[in-house]
């Protein structure tokens, strides 16, 4: 008899369900009326799976997780905002008996804690161990903990199974995750790629990349990896060679990074030609992102001209702009509008400071004891303060989140800001994604849209 694996991906609390008031703004609801599949982890670990065994995928996104069928291998990866679902599934499958093994992200970074929730914890990229897990599970050696101990070469990373997440009835957004490196040397104080992934960047091969992205041809797809726009010779000599062969594939890349992007004229007009529609930017506390909180007059003026260097080039400049974050002082949201304003930013998005665990940001905040305790993982989707501010109180803190999402789409045309992607209100009323409670505040909202319409 073979062996049955069930892949989970837990749900997480969205923005909308943080903050009901928001969804009854039909343009701010509109930013998240796509249901997406779940993220690189699953497709990775699927595309090593023997062929001795059987599986399938659950999103408990968009369906209810079946605690009874005759999987006999739990397999659920996750990131901190879903812990709190990813434990409740874990203790349930716990209770019946079988064998669950969690990783990803939030095992990672805080082994300890995931342990009492799982038969097995898997530390750091799943590329090498996943296959060695399942190899013990078949001879019933399953080891209580699996940790990496080197990284994979770049001939060695796995891409995402292709097609796993095709299903017409499930989701409406199919863009496909392409990997180029793992890895990044920068050691931002909030971000646990560094920790998971180590700090040399490691490029895949560029043939595999090549072929990934020419068996795409006339789709999207979300390049996954930040470090493809930083400024380092190494990545700009690839990425110019990758563009220059991927430019006739007729595909829309989806980017992103920091603000302390690569600005070389030469290489945006390259990404442009190789079909890059959208650079999502993440405004945190890294280096560059706080001077820009600070004002400097210099940062403030390359950031602006970035804006509109990737507009130029028919690139979207998509603003995710953090507030909380200590590098931020009392005027951050005053300054996030004045930026919008200034740089004419079109898309944008705003985020709440989250300590994820064992980033130099928790470790910072676990000193200080600005936690707040006791902790609810299921608050951790940067939509909640979960720590004491440091220059403004938890009560300013989301009254300014709340102003900024609704003074930008005041003025903003929401059908421009999002034209790059596919979606309205409307589709919130029809996903199997949210509650029914987000469902009647998106209702209310579109029905005081059309009367005001026919008013005016």
């Amino acid at each position: 008899m073979g062996h049955k694996i069930k892949f989970i991906y837990p749900k997480f609390e969205k923005f909308l369900e943080s903050h009901l008031e928001l969804a009854e703004f039909p343009e701010i609801a509109a930013t998240w009326a796509y249901t997406m599949p779940p993220a690189m982890g699953i497709p990775v670990l699927a595309n090593l799976v023997p062929s001795d065994f059987e599986w399938h995928v659950q999103d408990q996104n968009v369906e209810s997780i079946d605690f009874d069928d005759d999987s006999d291998l739990i397999a659920i990866s996750y990131f901190t905002p879903q812990s709190g679902y990813a434990y409740e599934l874990g203790d349930e499958f716990l209770k019946r008996g079988k064998t669950v093994v969690m990783g990803g992200m939030h095992p990672s970074m805080i082994p300890d804690d995931v342990a009492a929730h799982c038969t097995t914890v898997c530390i750091g990229e799943g590329d090498t161990i996943w296959p060695t897990i399942l190899e013990d599970f078949k001879n019933n050696q399953l080891k209580p903990v699996y940790k990496a101990e080197t990284y994979p070469t770049p001939e060695n990373i796995v891409p995402p199974k292709k097609g796993l997440f095709d299903v017409k009835d499930k989701y409406d957004w199919h863009a496909s995750l392409i990997s180029v490196t793992r890895g990044c040397p920068f050691k931002c104080d909030w971000c646990n790629v560094p920790h998971y992934q180590g700090t040399k960047t490691r490029l895949r091969p560029i043939d595999d990349v090549d072929r990934d992205i020419r068996e795409l041809s006339g789709q999207e797809f979300y390049v996954t990896d930040d470090m493809i726009m930083l400024n380092r010779p190494k990545i700009q000599r690839y990425m110019m060679d990758l563009c220059e062969r991927v430019k006739d594939y007729n595909v829309n890349m989806f980017l992103s990074c920091s603000p302390a992007m690569n600005t070389d004229p030469a290489y945006l007009d390259a990404i442009a030609k190789a079909g890059a529609k959208s650079m999502y930017t993440v405004f945190a506390s890294d280096p560059f992102s706080a001077r820009f909180y600070a004002r400097h007059p210099g940062i403030w003026e390359r950031t602006v001209n970035l804006v509109k260097m990737l507009e130029d080039r028919g690139i979207r400049f998509f603003g995710s702009f953090g507030v909380g974050f200590d590098c931020m002082g009392e005027d951050q949201f005053d300054l996030i509008l004045e930026f919008c304003h200034k740089a004419n930013v079109k898309t944008a998005e705003f985020f709440i400071a989250t300590p994820f665990p064992n980033t130099e940001f928790w470790h910072q905040i676990k000193q200080e004891g600005r936690f707040i305790l006791p902790r609810n993982w299921k608050k951790y989707n940067c939509a909640n303060v979960v720590f004491k501010p440091k220059h403004v109180t938890e009560e300013q803190l989301v009254s300014g989140f709340i102003n900024l999402w609704k003074e930008f789409f005041k003025k903003a045309d929401h059908e421009v800001a999002l034209n790059s992607f596919h979606q309205k209100a409307e589709n919130i009323l029809r996903s199997r994604e949210y509650s029914q409670e987000v469902k009647d505040a998106v209702a209310r909202g579109l029905a005081k849209h059309k009367a005001k319409l026919k008013k005016d």
